[in-house]
């Protein structure tokens, strides 16, 4: 892995820590988190030893975790299921309004509730994901 994978890997993994510990991510919060670790607040002053270290670091504390396996709906023979494209769908939408859980994020649950009377995102059927589709695409237009 050569210096700028590094340099990605780490700013990838301090984003999402950051973000988990103090609910932002900033330069100076990153910077202060560098010389925590290292005692240098840049990347490229940093040997591959000291990376190498923070990225350890980063992967032990479990900020480095591959990707997370995105939902995917049970297949059924049941007509009234939505289709895979509607859960697709809905799921480009959610992550287009910041939602970062996705399909099993609170806010979209809370939303669902509001707009189709269903308890959970998974009781949707073809006819309330649509509803709950067009509600969301209406309020990413706004």
């Amino acid at each position: 892995m050569n210096r700028y994978q590094q340099y990605g890997l780490i700013h990838k993994g301090m984003k999402t820590k950051l973000t988990v510990e103090l609910g932002e991510f900033t330069d100076e919060a990153y910077r202060r988190c560098l010389v925590d670790l290292t005692g240098k607040s840049s990347c490229k002053t940093m040997n591959h030893v000291e990376l190498e270290s923070v990225i350890a670091h980063l992967k032990e504390h479990q900020y480095l975790d591959g990707p997370k396996p995105r939902y995917q709906p049970v297949k059924t023979n049941n007509p009234n299921r939505p289709t895979d494209a509607q859960w697709r769908k809905l799921a480009a939408l959610c992550y287009a309004k910041g939602w970062q859980g996705g399909l099993k994020d609170p806010a979209l649950t809370a939303f669902v509730h509001r707009t189709a009377s269903v308890s959970n995102v998974r009781f949707l059927t073809k006819v309330t994901i649509s509803e709950v589709i067009t509600g969301l695409e209406k309020w990413n237009a706004v």
